[in-house]
């Protein structure tokens, strides 16, 4: 909202959002990050999306007097907010008692997770710009949503505190100008929407062996994940920190989600009967990459006795059919996608009858179908936003729509397969977006 109002002042036309109440940070934040940060708006008590049209009318009429004079007066000027420190310092009795006030204090402003961190400490930090071939001042991108500067010692202080090694630096640093390619402007409206959309780091090739990234079961806690959970980590940090990807601040989910404590995974290559991820986009074996998916939920897809391709990708098929499709959009099937971690005991038998992962993928799409009507419940047929193709619906009744059969994709292309698990066929499905971007690592080693 602050920022479509941004660019309309940028046409030198006066523009006032109508901020809801839960907003109110955002709104600050985001009129300081897309350069306006005087930006008047005004606040009413509830989000409009879900409210009675009445109550709609009420809270706006109560402020159109405040609205009207953010139109003709002078702009306010506000406080940014933000602290111009470039080192801080923590004292205690001991290290540890520094350390515990540096926790405190971070957690305070909300630079952490809220987990204890590691002391971003001026030779910790060092010791990772020596990791990569760059220098510290080298920018490596503005990363979204609120376009920081990404240099490599701004990656270097977050992944200090989470605990990175120098290895790490170089998939740390493609991981964020990985996001920085995705999906318009870096996935901003992505990371700044109210549903819980979260990044999923994926490394291919070399590093992640030389570096201990898991492929199995890799998205737990534990001992065998700590590099995944490491450098997952000092991805977040960077997000929230140089991104400005903090709760309630560009980061406006209603509800939230555990995969926001990102981690980074690696294909299980070895165990693979196809191509790995990368080299399926045009990467070699012997290239390392990264690769970012953004997921909007998951679901555990588990399969009881199958043996053949059919039998198991079937099941997937049905259990990947859930969900709302658009019609707020001429291209009802855009919006369908899926991110497949298919386990090697579904993969090795799929591959072994000679099926490719775009064999499988096609397969699936064409059995995952179900009813319109369930898929379109989540907007009323006559909402303002259903666009003309879809206003035939409106003819229909309810069971109608509801007895109407309709595939959830519009083809293989929307369905992403890569091996990751242990065994036991056990495939973890995300709803996700189609906008993957692939980085090669090299570069930054």
């Amino acid at each position: 909202m602050c920022y479509d109002m941004i660019e309309i002042e940028k046409m030198g036309k006066p523009a006032v959002p109508i901020v809801s109440g839960r907003f109110e940070d955002d709104a600050i934040a985001s009129s300081r990050t897309f350069g306006m940060p005087d930006l008047q708006f005004v606040i009413v008590p509830r989000i409009y999306r879900n409210l009675a049209e009445d109550l709609c009318v009420k809270q706006t009429e109560d402020v159109m007097d405040e609205l009207i004079e953010c139109l003709i007066e002078d702009s306010k000027s506000r406080d940014s907010g933000l602290l111009d420190e470039e080192v801080f310092r923590f004292e205690g009795e001991d290290r540890y008692e520094a350390v515990n006030a540096m926790n405190v204090e971070f957690t305070k402003q909300d630079w952490s997770d809220a987990f204890p961190i590691y002391p971003p400490t001026r030779e910790a930090v060092d010791a990772l710009i020596a990791g990569t071939s760059l220098s510290g001042d080298d920018l490596v991108c503005d990363m979204p949503p609120g376009f920081g500067l990404a240099t490599v010692k701004q990656i270097a202080i977050n992944s200090a505190m989470a605990g990175a090694k120098p290895e790490h630096m170089p998939i740390i640093m493609a991981a964020v100008k990985c996001l920085s390619e995705t999906g318009g402007s870096g996935g901003k409206s992505l990371l700044m929407s109210t549903s819980p959309h979260a990044p999923m780091l994926m490394v291919n090739g070399p590093m992640a062996k030389k570096v201990g990234l898991n492929g199995k079961s890799a998205l737990g806690p534990g001992r065998d994940n700590e590099i995944n959970i490491v450098i997952g980590r000092a991805f977040y940090l960077c997000l929230k920190n140089i991104g400005m990807w903090y709760p309630n601040k560009m980061d406006m989910d209603t509800i939230g989600t555990t995969r926001k404590f990102v981690l980074c995974v690696a294909e299980n290559e070895d165990a693979s009967p196809w191509p790995s991820f990368a080299e399926d986009r045009g990467f070699s074996a012997d290239e390392s990459t990264v690769s970012i998916f953004i997921t909007d939920g998951e679901l555990d897809v588990g399969d009881q006795g199958n043996t053949t391709a059919d039998g198991l990708l079937k099941t997937l098929a049905y259990g990947m059919t859930f969900g709302n499709r658009s019609i707020a959009a001429a291209d009802y099937h855009a919006s369908g996608q899926r991110l497949v971690f298919m386990p090697p005991d579904v993969a090795g038998p799929v591959g072994a009858e000679g099926w490719s992962k775009q064999d499988a993928s096609d397969f699936m799409h064409k059995h995952a179908y179900g009813s319109l009507g369930k898929f379109i419940q989540f907007m009323p047929i006559d909402d303002a936003r259903v666009v003309e193709d879809w206003y035939w619906l409106r003819d229909k009744t309810e069971e109608e729509r509801l007895e109407i059969s309709t595939p959830l994709f519009s083809g293989g292309d929307n369905i992403d397969i890569v091996v990751v698990g242990a065994d036991r066929a056990k495939t973890l499905i995300f709803p996700s977006d189609p906008s993957v971007v692939t980085i090669g690592i090299d570069q930054y080693i």
